[in-house]
């Protein structure tokens, strides 16, 4: 079976020495310097990719993104990294897509650069990681991203990104265990996955898809508690201005991967709620790495062989244009 993974990640020394030095968002995963050798390097990532047969990733960088350091250092600096992506995406153009880092805050900046990067530099999309500065992206401001998206007919990857130091002390600092802890709880285990589903729900019931109709996003990690809660959105959706309820919106334009959450019970929710043909696959390499289990678990998923092979490639070959 042909398998395409979507939410891979990579990233270059250059922007990581960028970020430390200039990054007011900490990186809060205390793994992250051991994975910069399998971030940066395309050939142990292809020599992985053979043993374990994944045909193709979509890589993307969303630990040390750009996205986030100052505004006078963001445009540059994602324009950096998404030169040195196509470079290595056009090293391996049979087995790595890129998806582009865009200088969110800077949002007429993040249209334009989002154009050179799919036009200029041949990538398939781009992906934004949590809140901007605290701010969701339902404001007006971010709209420019958002309709040179839908313009290109490319996606948007919407990645969890690292809460405020005001959200994580309120939600999940407590006496009761320690801080590291508290960091996983504000992160990994559940709070940048609370807040990228918060942001979803927003943007559905901003009326986004009714201005953008054609526009497609893209939700990992089983699409972040969403899909558990379609039916009680569309129950009290109906409070919202909209003509169509929650759901209509979110089937027809979201898009739903596990990143690396392997697991059987949100595999055939998401399957139930979603249909395959908005299913992806991934692994959130190099933080996840399944092994062999990335093949075992899409070939013995309890559904058709139709459907196995589109979220394996087939839904990812169509939304990617590959």
């Amino acid at each position: 079976m042909k398998i395409i993974t979507t939410e891979e990640h990579f990233d270059t020394n250059k922007n990581v020495k960028e970020f430390n030095e200039f990054s007011k968002v900490p990186n809060n995963n205390p793994f992250q310097e051991k994975l910069n050798k399998d971030l940066t390097d395309a050939d142990s990532r292809i020599a992985y990719m053979d043993k374990y047969g994944i045909d193709m990733q979509i890589i993307s960088d969303a630990g040390n993104s750009p996205q986030v350091l100052p505004d006078d250092k963001t445009v540059d600096a994602c324009k950096a990294q998404n030169d040195s992506l196509a470079e290595t995406v056009s090293q391996h153009p049979d087995r790595l897509a890129g998806l582009a880092a865009l200088p969110v805050n800077v949002p007429d900046e993040a249209a334009k650069e989002l154009e050179r990067a799919v036009t200029k530099l041949g990538l398939k999309g781009a992906i934004i990681s949590g809140t901007i500065n605290g701010q969701f992206l339902d404001q007006a401001k971010f709209d420019p991203i958002f309709a040179t998206a839908e313009k290109l007919d490319v996606p948007l990857y919407l990645h969890p990104g690292v809460m405020t130091d005001d959200q994580k002390a309120i939600l999940f600092d407590s006496s009761a265990y320690s801080d590291m802890m508290a960091n996983m709880m504000a992160g990994a285990a559940w709070g940048w996955h609370m807040e990228q589903g918060v942001q979803m729900a927003r943007l559905v019931f901003s009326g986004l898809f009714e201005k953008h109709p054609n526009l497609k996003l893209i939700s990992g990690h089983w699409g972040e508690f969403v899909p558990m809660f379609i039916e009680r959105l569309d129950v009290f959706g109906r409070f919202s201005e909209l003509p169509h309820p929650f759901s209509y919106y979110y089937r027809k334009n979201v898009y739903v991967g596990p990143s690396g959450m392997l697991t059987a019970p949100q595999l055939q929710m998401v399957h139930t709620e979603m249909g395959a043909d908005h299913m992806l696959y991934s692994e959130d390499y190099p933080y996840v790495k399944m092994e062999d289990k990335v093949k075992s678990f899409i070939e013995d998923a309890p559904f058709n062989d139709k459907d196995r092979e589109m979220m394996a490639h087939g839904t990812a070959e169509k939304l990617f244009k590959l």
